[in-house]
């Protein structure tokens, strides 16, 4: 018993010790022998006398059959018995030994000792059973044993003990043979000591090369085997130590065995078992997997009941596991419980499933095992992680149980990518078979979980409910089930868009009456309806469609192995509804207007089938497919299958505008292996596609294998108004041989002709020979998407030999193309020339294009290795036109020229693709149509097989100012394109787009900052900082018309956002564009620009009305196509500007816009807010707004400068104006006095109006003397405005440096009569120089001063225009107190912008800190 242990070891079964006690008993028998024998003579008789008194003796003392053949004995050192027998009480065979010899020492006899130096006993059969659940049938011996009263034995001592072809039996385990050496340096009554020195197992069939070593010492309450060691085939398979505790006791022997190592691989355990059992043993796979497995750990306990506790560490990974195994002494029955767990486990490397990768897991395992049935088993298990097609779920819990008759259990996963309950019950214990699951799924993301690589926003939910019976053989199952099956509320979420299944339920039903079976299928749903219903078996239906194919095309398709006892006959009906909700959340390229249909039926008795299939309409990407109708029908020896439709491309595709819409008929009519084939196309558009194509093949068998000979009839077919005819040709194809046969096959039109002849085998001499004649590239590719990616010119004349198509391809090819182009721009003559090298097993290519000065533009050489799928080519290129490359850049860059130079190499192997190339672009030019810019620069460019490299490339403008560009392009195997271009400039034209009155903007503008561009085929990202230079005009045009025609006096139209936008122009695609293969890109826009007042900022309202200035600020500007909305932010403070407006479309005047007015955007780029104070500027009469009081005054002037003053704010599209009047140069007591007559709102506005409208006030009802004289004034006063609008058009043509007005009126009557005429104009020779002024003329009686004038000079000193200086000259007005005529100025302006609300704040703080101050120093 081990140290520590408080109780004693229950019953248990331990076969080494009994077979020890047995061999006990034996050699004390044959001491008994040996010590008769030393007696007597060596006379046979005596000695088989004395063997038969022994032997009678023996059977009574025991109790049991003892029975010996013949002893032989050689004096004092050898002794030979053959035959002896034991058996046990129950008269069963104990112990028999065929032959033993003994190589003794009797002189020791006296010292009660017995030295043995060899003992051998050969073909020893021992037979130890159970009598009762702790009894052996060997027991009586053991009893004798350990009583000395009844037998005392020696002490004996055998140096070399041999078994040789050992047979042990254990209750129903058999042992044999096998070969043990062994040594027992002691033996007696209460002690033994063994040392195992070699155990040699032999099975019946083989030598089984097993070796045990070990040292065995104890006595019959404990024995130790120390260092035991087994070999097997040189493998130490295990190393060890073990002791068995009261080995002579079945209820209380106790094993406590420890393992260093026990080592096995498949191939070891597979011999070692096959040999064991005499048959080939075939292993499961997975076992092969494991490798190398070694178990380190201890095992302990009584037989029936055995602790484990080690781990097993394989190539897989390690498993700990800590358990116990319990079995009665039939060793038929088990149970078993414990836990299993490991960190990391490749289970789909076990598996063999690659989509599973390692799993990490804790489980709890219980059950019990039936004469090798498993019987009961609950499993727990908590599973870390397990990776499935690259993705690691995590949080799995499992609870399973299983039983003779029922299996149950759930699974619960939490992973943040799906959450998964499901319960299930399998129920065979009745006469039905029961299965019942539910399932809930919720957040299934298919694209996180790699389950698609398509829908990345793609989420799952619903609930599954399934309720079956069946019953009888698992054969008859299928066909016995009824049920249901429902998926319930099916919600798909993909981004923004939802599609809603609530529910789809498939009813099943069975049922026999007699021989008669019934099935019927029902399944409903929002999106399908479907009816299958019949008298047929699930599991034979394959036979019957194998029959039917069979019966039309038996060289094709093989009869069924097993003819179906049971005909089928069944109908069936499907109805799709609602499809483009599917087809729309999962952006499907197709929608379905109308809805399809599908039914049919199968009689096997009848030997008929019939299926129908319409599609009333289908849309692709613009092209429309109607009434698309397949149907199959027979007789009873040919088959039919006709397919018809209608095809609607759109007009806008390249190939629907060379085929327009097609009807298309297919007709098959299978016969007894004779197919005929014919396919009909005709439209009625005005180019015309149409003709019928016509194959006639017959199928047989060559050599167990389909051959197949195909006829094709001659034919005529038109496409694109061009006529083409197909001769009569022979194709044959053998699958034994592998070989393809093509005879006379043509297809020729008026110039063009495409034939074909030859054989293609795996026989590398065989070949086929296509010989082209004046083959338009273009007509072909344009039926093709290639023919949107590239445009070729010139006619292909030619030949190829195709060798090897079946195994290694190999061609011979000679093909010119005079005059060639390649999208547009002409190459030259290009001839190519494919050559094989058969020393080399290559074929050579070499070309080149000579433009018409017989200069070579360029040459390709290279060469095909096929046998390793490997192939280079080496271009060189000497002044290439760069114009080609506009077929491609055209939606990014316009005009491209110069010339290119470089080589370009390109090799690649089997899928794998690499390019080196180094381009130097000559005198090249770039345009970005977009803003009109060109660009020109003479650089390199690098590319290799991972990117397109941009070294820093100077680029230049139009006007030679200069920037830096630079870049990497990145991809892989031209695939997954990735980008970062950074571009910085410095005073460069940046935008150079003439005036268009339909552009959102246009205008000249220069520009300095940086600009990157980062991105891959999903998102490019633009971001620019930039700043405005001197010299730059921008015109925005912000909608398309306005109107002032009510008395609102300003009237702005809401901008129209369908066109001329800045959206619309991203979104806009460009001419020409290859919008088949070009990426849908997202496309996120962020632009920072800092306005600066060197820059004219001109923002047109419609026809001329608009704002004009110059200022400064920060804008930012961003742009995002998925939500298609521009953002702008940051505020435009106008240092000057004119604010320009139209009455009507007759009257214009223009405002003069006060420094500090500011544009603002918050967020919407087309709904700015204002804040805008401008001012028109004009002289008129106070006489029609003081009446004639104003005659008593002492003057010579009868006009005044006169400003309308507009105050506009909040948004521009819907502002907020306020007016007011000024009179600039009047004194106080006249500003004050027309205040007085201004008094009202309405009064105001009205004077507003007459003086924008007519450039006088308005005289009140009761100061008017004369009607007509009134009527007269404004209609002159409204025709100079007319003129002073159609004299300012025509200048700003000429120049917009120079503006010009005029105004005309009358005044008074009589003596007061007066006119006046004036001219108002304004120069700006450069940005820092502004010289206004007017100058007039007045034709008055009392005036001596007939002419008048004011002039203002201002001049910037700093850019931004805070420093300035300032002089005028005004006259004087006749209402000043002034003597002079005229007044001047002269002087310095200094403007800065201060925030009042923040420093009265500051002052406040300060303040109140101050305060706080003093209290402070008062309490102290």
């Amino acid at each position: 018993m081990p140290a520590g242990t408080n109780h004693a070891p229950t019953t248990g079964n331990n076969k080494a010790t009994k077979t020890l006690a047995i061999l006990a008993i034996i050699f004390g028998i044959i001491l008994l022998l040996l010590s008769g024998t030393t007696l007597l003579l060596r006379h046979d008789k005596v000695q088989t006398y004395i063997v038969g008194i022994v032997a009678e003796k023996l059977s009574v003392s025991l109790n049991a059959d003892v029975h010996i053949k013949h002893i032989y004995y050689r004096p004092l050192n050898h002794l030979t018995i053959d035959s002896l027998y034991i058996s046990d009480q129950q008269r069963d065979t104990l112990a028999f030994i065929e032959q033993a010899n003994i190589a003794i020492n009797l002189l020791q006899l006296r010292n009660q000792r017995v030295d043995m130096t060899l003992v051998e006993l050969h073909k020893p059969y021992i037979n130890l059973q159970s009598i009762n659940d702790s009894t052996l049938n060997c027991q009586f011996l053991l009893d004798m044993i350990k009583r000395p009263d009844t037998v005392v034995l020696p002490r004996i001592n055998i140096d070399q003990l041999q078994f040789t072809q050992l047979r042990f039996r254990y209750n129903e385990l058999l042992i044999s043979p096998l070969n043990l050496s062994l040594a027992l340096p002691v033996l007696s009554q209460d002690s033994i000591d063994i040392q195992l020195h070699e155990l040699a197992l032999s099975a019946q069939m083989d030598q089984l090369d097993a070796t045990f070593n070990t040292r065995l010492h104890g006595n019959l309450d404990s024995i130790f085997a120390d260092e035991m060691l087994l070999v097997y085939r040189t493998k130490q398979i295990f190393d060890g130590d073990i002791t068995v505790y009261h080995p002579t006791k079945l209820d209380s022997l106790y094993i406590n065995a420890h393992c260093n190592d026990l080592y096995c691989n498949d191939a070891l355990l597979k011999d070692f078992l096959s040999q064991l059992q005499a048959k080939p043993i075939t292993l499961p796979k997975p076992i092969a997997a494991l490798g190398y497995v070694h178990y380190r750990g201890a095992i302990d306990g009584r037989l029936e009941h055995l602790n484990l506790h080690g781990t097993f560490a394989t190539a897989l990974g390690a498993m700990n596991v800590n358990g116990f195994v319990e079995t009665d002494t039939t060793l038929q029955d088990f149970d078993f419980c414990g836990k299993v767990a490991t960190d990391s486990f490749q289970l789909g490397t076990m598996l063999n499933q690659k989509d599973l990768g390692n799993i990490a897991f804790h489980a709890h395992v219980d059950g019990e095992i039936d004469s090798t049935q498993l019987t009961r088993c609950i499993a727990e298990a908590d599973i870390q992680h397990i990776d499935y097609r690259g993705y690691t779920y995590q949080d799995i819990r499992f609870d399973g149980t299983m039983g003779i008759e029922e299996v149950s259990g759930t699974l619960n996963i939490e992973d943040k990518n799906i959450s998964l309950q499901i319960n299930g019950l399998a129920d065979w214990s009745m006469q039905d078979t029961r299965l019942d699951l539910t399932a809930r799924i919720n957040n299934l993301h298919p694209h996180a979980l790699q389950l698609t690589d398509q829908y990345p926003d793609l989420t799952l939910s619903a609930m599954t409910y399934i309720s079956l019976f069946t019953s009888g053989t698992p054969q008859q199952m299928l066909d016995n089930l009824t049920g249901y099956m429902i998926i319930d509320t099916l919600d798909i979420h993909n981004g923004d868009k939802q599609a809603v299944m609530k529910q789809l339920k498939l009813d099943i039903e069975s049922q026999w009456e007699h021989t008669k079976r019934s099935h019927k299928l029902h399944l409903q749903s929002d999106y399908l309806t479907a009816d299958v219903s019949g008298d047929f078996s699930y599991t034979t239906l394959s036979n019957t469609c194998q029959q039917f194919l069979h019966t039309y095309a038996p060289s094709l398709f093989d009869a069924p192995r097993k003819p179906n006892k049971n005909p089928n006959q069944l109908n069936f009906y499907a109805y799709f509804r609602q499809l483009n909700e599917i087809t729309n959340v999962l952006d499907l390229p197709v929608s379905f207007p109308s809805y399809p249909t599908l039914k049919g039926f199968i009689n096997e008795s009848n030997q008929q089938i019939g299926l129908q299939a319409h599609i009333p309409s289908i849309q692709n990407e613009g092209t429309q497919i109607d009434n698309l109708t397949i149907s199959v029908e027979n007789t009873d020896d040919s088959l039919d299958i006709a397919v018809y439709m209608y095809n609607r491309l759109p007009k806008n595709n390249p190939t629907a505008a060379k085929i327009g819409d097609v009807k298309a008929r297919l007709n098959l009519h299978a016969f007894n292996d004779a197919v005929d084939m014919k396919i009909q196309l005709e439209n009625t558009d005005s180019i015309r596609n149409e003709g019928t194509i016509h194959i006639s093949s017959q199928l047989q068998q060559h050599a167990d294998q389909l051959l197949l000979a195909a006829h094709l009839h001659p034919s005529r077919i038109v496409l694109n108004d061009s006529a083409w005819t197909i001769n009569e040709a022979n194709i044959t194809y053998s699958a034994a041989e592998k070989k393809i046969d093509i005879q006379d096959f043509s297809l020729s039109t008026d110039y063009q002709s495409i034939a074909a002849n030859g054989t293609a085998s795996p026989n590398a001499e065989d070949s086929i020979l296509i010989d082209l004649r004046n083959i338009n590239l273009q007509y072909l590719l344009s039926y093709t998407l290639a023919g949107e990616a590239i445009s070729v010119q010139g006619p292909l004349t030619g030949w190829a030999t195709l060798y090897g198509l079946f195994t290694q391809p190999m061609v011979e090819a000679q093909v010119a193309i005079p005059r060639a182009g390649l999208n547009g721009t002409y190459l030259g003559d290009l001839t190519a020339q494919a050559y094989l090298d058969r020393s080399e097993k290559t074929i050579i290519i070499e070309g080149e294009a000579i433009d018409s000065t017989n200069h070579t533009v360029a040459a390709v050489k290279g060469k095909v290795i096929p046998a390793n799928k490997w192939w280079g080519l080496d271009i060189h290129c000497d002044s290439v036109d760069i114009s080609l490359i506009d077929f491609w850049t055209h939606p990014f860059f316009s005009n491209p020229q110069g010339r290119a130079f470089g080589d370009l190499k390109v090799f690649g192997q089997e899928r794998n693709t690499w390019v080196t190339a180094a381009i130097y672009g000559k005198d090249a030019q770039l345009t970005v149509p977009q803003i009109g810019a060109t660009f020109y620069f003479s650089d390199s460019v690098y590319m290799d097989s991972t990117a397109i490299r941009i070294p820093n490339v100077t680029l230049r403008d139009a006007e030679g100012h200069q920037g830096n560009f630079q870049g990497i392009i990145t991809h892989n195997n031209f695939q997954n394109f990735k980008y970062d271009l950074n571009a910085e400039v410095n005073n460069i034209l940046a935008l150079n787009l003439p005036y268009d009155p339909q552009a959102l903007f246009y205008g000249k503008v220069y520009g300095s900052g940086n600009v990157n561009i980062k991105g891959d085929d999903y998102e490019c990202r633009i971001g620019v900082n930039a700043r405005t230079e001197a010299n730059s005009k921008f015109y925005l045009s912000v909608y398309t018309a306005s109107t002032a025609s009510n008395a609102s006096f300003v009237q702005f139209t809401q901008p129209d956002t369908t066109t001329n936008t800045l959206l619309q122009l991203l979104k806009q695609p460009t001419e020409n564009t290859a919008t088949t293969i070009l990426p849908r890109t997202k496309l996120l826009l962020s632009l920072q620009v800092e306005a600066t007042p060197t820059a004219d900022i001109n923002i047109k309202l419609g026809g001329d009305d608009g704002i004009r200035g110059r200022g400064e600020g920060n804008i930012k500007l961003t742009y995002d196509d998925s939500t298609e909305d521009i953002q702008m932010l940051g505020t435009y403070t106008l240092q000057s500007g004119v604010f320009s407006y139209s009455l009507g479309n007759i009257v214009r005047r223009s405002f003069d816009i006060a420094e500090g007015s500011s544009v603002t955007w918050s967020g919407d780029a087309l709904a700015p807010t204002v804040d805008i104070t401008g001012r028109y500027h004009t002289t008129a009469s106070l006489r029609d707004l003081f009446g004639s009081e104003i005659s008593q005054a002492a003057t010579n002037r009868t006009s005044v400068p006169v400003n309308c003053v507009l105050h506009m704010t909040e948004q521009l599209f819907n502002p907020m104006l306020k007016f007011s009047i000024e009179l600039p140069q009047s004194d106080e007591s006249i500003q004050s006095q027309v205040n007085s007559i201004i008094n009202t709102d309405e009064m105001l506005m009205r004077q507003v109006l007459y003086l924008l409208v007519f450039n006088r006030f308005y005289t009140a009802d009761y100061l008017q003397n004369t009607q007509q004289s009134i009527g007269l004034n404004e209609t002159y006063s409204l025709l100079s405005s007319t003129i002073t609008n159609q004299v300012n058009t025509w200048l700003s043509k000429l120049t917009d440096v120079f503006t010009m007005g005029f105004n005309f009126r009358t005044d008074g009557e009589g003596e007061t009569a007066s006119q006046e005429y004036e001219a108002n104009f304004q120069i700006q020779p450069i940005r820092q120089l502004v010289i206004n002024g007017n100058f007039g003329y007045r034709y008055n009686d009392l005036s001596n001063r007939p002419f008048f004038g004011d002039l203002d000079i201002e001049y910037l000193l700093t850019p931004n225009g805070k420093l300035r200086a300032k002089a005028y000259t005004h006259t004087v007005d006749k209402y000043s107190l002034r003597q002079a005529n005229t007044v001047q100025g002269l002087g310095l302006v200094f403007k800065h912008d201060f925030n009042w609300k923040t420093q009265e704040k500051g002052k406040r703080i300060q303040e109140k800190q101050a305060k706080k101050a003093k209290q402070k120093k008062n309490k102290q």
